[in-house]
């Protein structure tokens, strides 16, 4: 009996001793939260697309008077100034038109003038005096006609450019209207390209209204053009639609129209960089989020959002930030990934 009770008694002490050996110490509590890894995505993607030269501003240019041709007075890639002569009718018969109609003007003037005298002492009639305004009237009326037929005799530049193609030669007869030869801005000149339908309202909203463009013939330099206008109809065959930027004519590089040229569009930027609104934290004014260390340990960084709540500045990518409780987390908060458990 007294064995039994020493051996209990016994028993109760080891027990004792391993209990109190294997007393563990307490890890620091930390709280769980959901983590979002932040993707600023800071760079600019672009897509480029073939294009074309064109001119500026070109105008086919005719005589609006029938004629045979005496002189042309430019060559192709010539470069010419406004109001500068670049083609000539002969004038014989622009000539005598001119002085027939200026003879029947003064007789008309001179028939008026005296209808109006005998009117006063009403030796004409008015309506004599009717007619002979009339027959004044019209005879002036013929006369610019012939005065200005004859102007017409000669084709100016309507504006500074380069001739880039003429289609008549000296002495034919040529038609009015008939084209003579094609002239293009020197200033300015024009790029175009096809862009595809999802890109086409980036453009027409004004999210983008200029695009970066290069040139063949000299790949290392990079200009930039504005936006002049967009087709209203899709091509057929593509769906897309054609856009012509504008751009002054770079110095001493000779660009013309049909050149090849490739234009860099900007990408519309997706969510990447967004950060969720249960990741934001407002004070006094300011943005803050909750972010997170290697060893779980939070700390307040104030974050610069744009109007989409894109990251602006105060984060870069792969920032890991707390994205769930962040009213109720506080500086030095040590923190660990929520994880769902099965079943809940």
């Amino acid at each position: 009996m007294r064995f039994t009770l020493l051996a209990l008694t016994l028993s109760v002490s080891v027990l004792t001793g391993c209990s109190e050996e294997t007393k563990l110490v307490p890890e620091p509590v930390s709280r769980p939260v959901k983590l979002l890894t932040v993707e600023v995505g800071n760079s600019q993607s672009y897509r480029t697309f073939p294009a074309q030269v064109e001119a500026g501003d070109k105008a086919v240019l005719a005589f609006r008077v029938s004629g045979v041709l005496e002189s042309v007075d430019v060559l192709d890639g010539q470069e010419v100034k406004k109001g500068q002569r670049l083609a000539q009718l002969k004038t014989d018969e622009f000539r005598l038109l001119v002085e027939q109609a200026k003879a029947n003007y003064n007789l008309a003037q001179v028939q008026y003038k005296r209808n109006a005298e005998l009117l006063k002492t009403n030796v004409v009639s008015e309506l004599d005096f009717d007619q002979s305004t009339a027959a004044r009237n019209q005879a002036k009326a013929e006369l610019d006609k012939q005065e200005a037929n004859l102007r017409y005799a000669t084709l100016i530049a309507p504006y500074d450019g380069v001739v880039s193609i003429s289609m008549a030669n000296n002495y034919e007869y040529v038609t009015a209207k008939q084209p003579i030869m094609h002239i293009q801005s020197e200033g300015l000149l024009n790029v175009s390209f096809q862009l595809p339908q999802q890109l086409l309202n980036r453009m027409r909203s004004g999210d983008q209204t200029s695009a970066q463009v290069t040139f063949d013939t000299i790949p290392d330099q990079v200009f930039q053009a504005n936006l002049k206008e967009i087709d209203t109809e899709a091509d057929t065959k593509t769906s897309s639609y054609q856009v012509t930027l504008t751009m002054e004519k770079p110095v001493d590089q000779n660009l013309l129209p049909g050149m090849a040229a490739q234009v860099k569009v900007a990408l519309p930027q997706t969510g990447t960089g967004v950060l969720p609104a249960r990741t934001i934290v407002r004070e006094n004014g300011s943005t803050y989020v909750w972010r997170v260390n290697e060893e779980g340990k939070i700390s307040k960084v104030e974050v610069v959002l744009d109007e989409q709540s894109r990251v602006v500045s105060g984060l870069e990518d792969g920032a890991v930030i707390a994205a769930s409780g962040v009213t109720e987390l506080k500086e030095g908060q040590i923190v660990r990934e929520w994880v769902k458990e099965r079943g809940l």
